[in-house]
């Protein structure tokens, strides 16, 4: 059988667990493949004590058999004797069993390094999902946590949820209910804090326009978090029935308690509830349930304070009941509509 070379400094660099998977193959190859078995043992021969010395540590199991391998292997005053023939081709085939050893222990090594380098990608790649005006949906997370996702909404998670991490990141409204049990601890970040869950199931609204963000516990209780703060400190902890209001502009929060639980979230079932709240405000909150485009026509009447509750209405209905509580008149054209 004619007899081939193994290069050297592939076994090098995967003694050094620099090698790529394709090479791993062929150092595989030459462990298994007889027509390189000569030059496996002349590498052995010439370069173990190198090898050897720096894959291993003094301090490890092996210091004891490399000292036995250096004696044995190192240039004799005088010819081997058949005895020490002998001894060093036991060795040569020892020597070979700790390569053998090495590799798979290498394999391992990569193998790791390679789950924990698709770990890392995973980490930077990211799920988006949207709801345009008018529109919301229900989302099962991989955890079997879920999501209301509520309409002119964004709701981000990157793909190792549920493996390294269950981080959310929030643009809107939603409404959670988690599923615990799980070693993760379930965060939704909303621009300036973070809201951690350690009960059941929750509300909150982040929205560009609004000064506020909103966290309302409808089930078990959430730790609020001040992304800002040196030490990521808790500055509110909300139990059943509680409602926080976190202000963009000031970082002040307030937590009240609320009468019941049966309007937290009342979005999901077309339940929109508005308590002393501006007639602008409200205006936009109708526009992004709905789809539709309003317009104030008296600047004056924008500041109009306004308290009603819509249940499950349609955008006429809407405007209908806006209509009678705020004493205005509405002229609607397709998606436009014009308070006067």
């Amino acid at each position: 059988m004619q007899q081939r070379l193994i290069d050297k400094e592939l076994l090098r660099r995967y003694v050094d667990g620099h090698c790529t998977k394709e090479e791993l193959a062929i150092i595989q190859q030459y462990l298994h493949d007889p027509a390189y078995e000569e030059s496996i043992n002349e590498w052995l021969q010439s370069d173990w004590q190198q090898t050897i010395a720096e894959t291993f540590a003094p301090d490890t199991n092996t210091a004891e058999d490399y000292q036995q391998f250096l004696s044995l292997v190192q240039p004799a005053a005088t010819e081997p004797t058949p005895v020490k023939r002998m001894k060093f081709g036991y060795w040569r085939y020892a020597a070979a069993a700790i390569f053998v050893g090495m590799l798979s222990w290498t394999g391992w090594q990569w193998q790791q390094n390679e789950k924990q380098r698709q770990l890392d990608n995973r980490e930077s790649q990211w799920i988006s999902l949207h709801n345009e005006a008018g529109k919301r949906t229900a989302i099962w997370l991989p955890d079997s946590s879920q999501v209301y996702l509520n309409a002119a909404s964004n709701l981000r998670y990157n793909k190792n949820y549920g493996i390294t991490n269950r981080n959310i990141i929030l643009e809107g409204e939603a409404y959670f209910i988690v599923k615990h049990g799980r070693r993760h601890p379930f965060s939704v970040r909303t621009g300036g804090i973070t809201t951690v869950d350690i009960g059941t199931a929750f509300n909150i609204r982040y929205r560009d326009a609004d000064p506020f963000i909103k966290v309302t516990v409808a089930e078990g209780a959430v730790n609020v978090v001040d992304n800002e703060q040196s030490k990521a400190g808790v500055i509110a902890s909300l139990t059943r029935q509680q409602l926080l209001s976190f202000s963009k502009n000031t970082r002040q929060t307030t937590v009240q308690t609320l009468p019941g639980t049966e309007l937290i979230g009342g979005w999901r079932q077309g339940i929109l509830s508005f308590r002393k709240q501006r007639l602008t405000d409200v205006t936009a909150e109708l526009e992004q349930y709905y789809g539709i485009r309003i317009r104030i026509a008296r600047p004056e009447t924008a500041d109009m304070l306004i308290t009603t509750t819509i249940p499950g209405a349609t955008a006429n209905e809407a405007l209908d009941i806006l209509a009678m509580t705020a004493g205005v008149g509405i002229q609607r054209t397709g998606n436009e509509v014009l308070i006067k």
